[in-house]
Formats: C-alpha cells, sequence, structure tokens
C-alpha cells in the first residue's frame, strides 16, 4: 500500500465496485455527484459498506444535507450530528462533513456537537473550508478544535492550482486531502508537498443501460482513470 493514499468518490455499490478494481485505497461515498454530494440513504451505505469491506477498501460517508452553502440552520446542525452518528453506528471509518458560520468562517458550534456526539478523531472536515473567507484563521480554528483531517483544494477550483495553500496546511499541523480536478500528472507536484492523500471523482460516461428520460449525464467510476492515479501515486517521490 502506498503512503500516499488513493481516494475515489462513489456513489453506488457499482462504483465501489470500480473503484477496487482500478486500486483504489478506499472511498468517499455519497449521493447527487452534481451539486458536489449529499449524504447517501443509509440503506445505500450498508451495501456500499459491505462491498468495501469484502474487497478491502476504507469506507468514509459525506455528510451533508442539502446543496448550496455551508451555512447551516439549527434543524440542519442537529440532522448532521444525527447522520455522522448513524453512519459511524453501522461501521464507516470516517464521516467527511463540515460547516461555516454567519461570519464565513469554521463553524465552531457544530465541531463542538460532533465531538460529544462522535468525537473529532472520526471526522474530517470537508470542502467547506475552502469557502471560508480567511483560511490563516479557519485553519487555525480547526486546529484547536481538535479536527486532524480537512479535504481541500487549497481554496482554488483545482488541487494543482491551490499547491501552495495545500502545502501550508499540511505544514500547519492538519492531515490533507487533497482533492478537485487531480489528474495523474499533477499527482507528483501535489504529493511533494506532504498529503495523506489524493482524493478523485475518476468520472466517465455510463455505458450500459439507460433509461429514455432520466438518465441524462449520467456517470461513473472509471476503473482505468483509477489505475492511471494509483500508478502515479505509486511512481511519484515522497518529500
Amino acid at each position: 500500500m502506498p503512503v500516499c493514499q488513493v481516494e475515489v468518490v462513489a456513489s453506488t455499490v457499482e462504483d465501489v465496485l470500480a473503484a477496487a478494481k482500478g486500486g483504489a485505497d478506499r472511498v468517499e461515498f455519497c449521493a447527487h455527484l452534481p451539486s458536489g454530494g449529499l449524504t447517501p440513504g443509509r440503506t445505500l451505505v450498508e451495501a456500499g459498506l459491505e462491498v468495501a469491506r469484502d474487497k478491502g477498501l476504507g469506507f468514509r460517508v459525506l455528510v451533508r444535507p442539502r446543496e448550496g452553502g455551508f451555512l447551516y440552520s439549527e434543524a440542519e446542525r442537529k440532522a448532521i450530528v444525527a447522520e455522522a452518528e448513524a453512519c459511524l453506528a453501522l461501521g464507516v471509518d470516517r464521516v467527511v462533513t463540515g460547516a461555516l458560520d454567519a461570519s464565513g468562517l469554521i463553524d465552531r458550534r457544530l465541531l463542538s456537537d460532533l465531538d460529544a456526539e462522535v468525537g473529532l478523531d472520526r471526522v474530517v472536515f470537508h470542502r467547506a473550508f475552502d469557502e471560508a473567507v480567511d483560511h490563516v484563521v479557519a485553519r487555525q480554528q480547526l486546529l484547536d478544535a481538535g479536527i486532524g483531517t480537512v479535504l481541500t483544494s487549497g481554496a482554488k477550483a483545482t488541487a494543482m492550482d491551490g499547491v501552495d495553500a495545500i502545502g501550508a496546511s499540511v505544514a500547519s499541523g492538519l492531515t490533507v486531502v487533497a482533492g478537485a480536478g487531480v489528474q495523474p500528472d499533477h499527482v507528483s507536484s501535489i504529493m511533494a508537498v506532504g498529503v495523506e492523500a489524493i482524493h478523485a471523482s475518476c468520472r466517465i460516461p455510463f455505458s450500459g443501460a439507460k433509461g429514455r428520460l432520466f438518465d441524462v449525464g449520467r456517470t461513473c467510476v472509471g476503473p482505468e482513470l483509477v489505475q492511471a492515479l494509483v500508478m502515479s501515486v505509486a511512481s511519484a517521490d515522497r518529500p
């Protein structure tokens, strides 16, 4: 297993199988990728987890109650905590979630609630971090709260564009999963700043049987794309 992990975004059981076929180390499981990913249904989580365990993959679940921004109501905050607790009770490795407050910084109240119910060692703060108005302050807020791992593009459209900021997060003491638009030829540069994992969707157009009205734009994980990423990680030099 390489020191730098390959994490593939999966939204179906078939995606989990494809990620395993391509040699991924783990998956982040979610629903509704066109919106950036939402919390998947519990039964689907159970099915995906069963396949991941059978294939030896790590399994993380995105907890995000709706599309749009990351400022949540009290009811939404409670739902995030409840979903995180339920997913972890099923046996998933970690949940990937996060929120911002009205000032555009880290929602420390949510982190406090998560800490009380599930413990922050099982929480990865997601790309809400990239939307924060001040990333130096936000980074310190995560560290002070006890968050150890963050998924980030370095606040840029792609992780390659944000590699310097990603490196700063690594240097601060955070464990970083680098994601957004990662291609095989980006891997060496991103790994050079010391990230724990490369996060990628590895999507291809779906080629199976399609419905006449409801399959427009459907995609799935491409094992060959996963394999190309895995090979790039394996051949890259560590810092």
